[in-house]
């Protein structure tokens, strides 16, 4: 597990009382068909480019969570995924520090096709490859622990 602490704050995004409490979250790595691109969505509240998250509701599982969540953002049924990677993450939000507990997922299989479920949060999906996700200008750190890994 890695810990450490990201010192900035941004005050311009518009927290809600969850974002500002200690929590558990997750993060899904969605391949296409060829296992050549990433699903990644371009979040409107952190204004980067992600891979899909999600926050683990208090009392709730993983699991549960992981199916829940690409549900009610991207209209899939998961059938099969694994935890690749976990870490603890520290962030100055408004002020306040915040304490996220991650888990990074890699679905391995669901039905339904992909769609964006949340346009309000989400300005578009779209299929990157690897490069293309590494010359983003800004992505999340669930997304940079990906490609941390990937690069191992």
């Amino acid at each position: 597990m890695i810990n450490h602490y990201l010192d900035y704050i941004q005050e311009s995004i518009p927290y809600t009382k969850s974002d500002l409490k200690n929590h558990n979250a997750i993060g899904c790595i969605i391949w296409n068909e060829d296992n050549s691109r990433v699903l990644m969505q371009d979040h409107i509240k952190f204004n980067f480019w992600t891979i899909p998250v999600g926050k683990v509701d208090l009392g709730d599982t993983i699991d549960n969570t992981v199916k829940k969540e690409m549900k009610e953002e991207l209209n899939i049924n998961v059938k099969r995924f694994k935890v690749i990677y976990d870490w603890t993450s520290n962030y100055n939000r408004n002020g306040k520090l915040v304490k996220v507990h991650a888990y990074l997922c890699e679905i391995l299989e669901y039905n339904g096709t992909i769609k964006n479920n949340e346009p309000q949060k989400h300005r578009e999906l779209k299929w990157m490859t690897i490069d293309e996700i590494k010359n983003l200008k800004k992505i999340s750190d669930t997304t940079k622990y990906f490609l941390k890994l990937r690069d191992k």
